[in-house]
């Protein structure tokens, strides 16, 4: 019996049926292109977009309202918020100093810069010791230079030192006698 129901003659004629298939189609094709512009992203965008606007602007007016009022501003509400607003920052400080000590960050940060400022100082040490010693090798150059020239004679002629030396033997001989003449005199 239930076949015999679902199985009834349709009594429609064959234009009827394409003009019902038409249709269909129309509501079905408009019913996808409502959807893809539904899930479109832009439209997707557009939407989130204009929500958190809506949103920030309600949020917006209603803080307006709790600070500004019809007679202007409300000094008590922003001198609350100004106050929340430093407790906030000096949580933020004591905490960020708190977990710096635990984990020994601020330790390391303070024996980084020494040993850099230590590292600095030793290489301009060490720069400055290069500078002089560079200087005197400069300088006991010249002179090897220069006293190669004066005593350069003395290595070949050894009778021109033993003259040097008898002839300042001499001197001295004459200076110290001059030195005890003119002591008896002042003696007498």
């Amino acid at each position: 019996m239930a076949d015999s129901k679902s199985k009834a003659k349709d009594e429609r004629s064959a234009d009827e049926i394409r003009r019902d298939i038409a249709a269909t189609r129309a509501r079905l094709a408009a019913g996808v292109e409502g959807l893809v512009e539904e899930v479109h992203p832009a439209t997707l965008k557009r939407e989130a977009t204009d929500r958190a606007r809506d949103y920030v602007q309600g949020e917006f007016e209603q803080v307006k309202g709790q600070v500004k009022g019809e007679h202007g501003w409300r000094m008590d509400r922003i001198g609350v918020a100004g106050g929340a607003l430093a407790a906030g920052i000096v949580g933020i400080i004591v905490l960020r100093a708190i977990v710096g000590r635990a984990t020994g960050t601020t330790a390391r940060r303070k024996l980084e810069k020494l040993q850099l400022s230590e590292a600095k100082r030793v290489r301009k040490e060490a720069k400055q010791r290069r500078k002089d010693d560079a200087k005197a090798a400069k300088k006991n150059a010249k002179l090897g230079k220069k006293n190669a020239k004066k005593y350069g004679k003395l290595d070949t002629d050894d009778s021109s030192v033993s003259n040097l030396a008898e002839k300042m033997l001499k001197q001295a001989a004459v200076l110290r006698a001059q030195a005890a003449a003119e002591r008896e005199e002042g003696a007498a």
